[in-house]
């Protein structure tokens, strides 16, 4: 349609664009396990981090270890 109409070539255009999620920071999943920890047992602790940070459980456990 914009090569047919030399109006068409004229103007602006607009993009509307889906916004990213932003990705969580080693350090927000620290900060989130660290709470966690403080409250529930590991495992859980583990698994409501993963689904908030959509890390990998066995990434998370191996930090939620070094911080206990």
């Amino acid at each position: 349609w914009l090569n047919h109409s030399s109006s068409a070539a004229k103007g602006e255009f607009v993009l509307i664009l889906p916004a990213q999620a932003a990705k969580p920071t080693p350090s927000t999943s620290q900060a989130l396990l660290a709470v966690l920890l403080a409250e529930l047992p590991l495992k859980q602790a583990v698994k409501i981090a993963s689904l908030y940070t959509k890390e990998p459980k066995n990434q998370l456990y191996e930090l939620a270890l070094k911080l206990k």
